[in-house]
């Protein structure tokens, strides 16, 4: 029976083979015996196939069954890439550790062990790309969870950040205002998160985030990064917001400034146009092309004419960035 089942997966693998039959690729896939190519090589061809609901099933039982750490993985992304829902619960078992996993079963040391995190995580992830709100609690509770890894709750926060409801926003929050927080990834995950939410609720605690940054050395400058371009995703321009992105335009880091540039034309506001302006003669190259971008987005084929014909000094590779948006 053993050399019948790695005789089916070496057909099945052949390039020059005939018609896919789903029957073998069924025992191919559950065939323990053959190898890992192989049975990955087949679960691909039958989520190829996932109108059949036998494909379905035998995708979903090896989330119920399997013990094969590379195997896993993948079927846990083919699952989430066409988006099986019957698959949302066997993966919140996975990432909860709530036994009933075939993993699971074959490895007490499961939560603890590397590959279990690696399985974890694409679990996690997987769940945030089929955007199903039965996943919202549970990884609410992986990300407020300071027991579990940080790389569990990062992806975690990255995965509410795209489920995008708004039942995640306060422990976003949460994560972003707690001085007790080890992890400053994760910070930084959670404020990116939030800004997928677009949710208004935020803007405040951001600001006040950002706030307590000022002053702090370069190490932090990512995490500021982070915060301009939620502000900017979230759309406001409440006077605070405004201010805090007009200042950031002339912070000594480029990389905040590029955020700054950035977020303002997600903002909109044409009051921010004579200081954007002011950005074209920017030190730093990347800096004053994004300028450029953001005044189109703002004032459009006038705005630039207009900069074109009054400002004799601009930076030679400037000038031809602004030529470009005019006919």
């Amino acid at each position: 029976m053993e050399s019948e089942l790695r005789l089916n997966a070496v057909m099945i693998s052949r390039k020059d083979q005939g018609p896919l039959n789903l029957e073998d690729l069924i025992r191919t896939l559950q065939a323990q015996a053959a190898p890992v190519t192989d049975r990955i090589d087949a679960a691909t061809r039958l989520a190829e196939m996932a109108t059949d609901p036998r494909s379905v099933h035998a995708l979903l039982k090896v989330l119920d069954d399997e013990a094969e750490p590379r195997l896993l993985m993948h079927v846990v992304g083919l699952l989430a890439r066409k988006k099986i829902y019957s698959a949302v619960m066997p993966l919140i078992d996975i990432i909860l550790c709530t036994g009933r996993s075939g993993v699971e079963k074959a490895d007490p040391a499961f939560a603890k062990a590397e590959s279990g995190m690696r399985i974890r995580i694409a679990a996690i992830q997987a769940l945030g790309r089929m955007g199903d709100a039965r996943a919202i609690v549970p990884l609410m509770s992986i990300l407020g969870n300071q027991r579990e890894n940080y790389r569990l709750r990062l992806a975690a926060a990255e995965s509410l950040g795209r489920l995008g409801d708004g039942q995640a926003v306060n422990p976003l929050i949460n994560i972003v205002q707690d001085e007790q927080e080890p992890s400053q990834y994760l910070k930084e995950s959670a404020i990116k998160a939030l800004g997928m939410l677009g949710d208004i609720r935020a803007l405040e605690p951001l600001l006040d985030m950002f706030d307590g940054q000022k002053g702090l050395k370069s190490k932090f400058n990512f995490l500021k990064e982070q915060i301009i371009e939620a502000i900017g995703r979230l759309g406001s321009n409440e006077n605070r917001a405004l201010k805090t992105l007009l200042e950031a335009l002339n912070d000594e880091a480029s990389g905040i400034r590029l955020s700054a540039v950035e977020s303002l034309a997600e903002v909109g506001d044409k009051t921010c146009i004579a200081p954007l302006r002011e950005r074209l003669f920017d030190g730093d190259d990347d800096v004053a092309i994004a300028a450029v971008s953001t005044l189109y987005h703002l004032g459009g084929e006038d705005l630039i004419r207009e900069i074109l014909n009054t400002q004799d000094n601009l930076p030679h590779f400037i000038r031809q960035e602004l030529e470009s948006y005019v006919p």
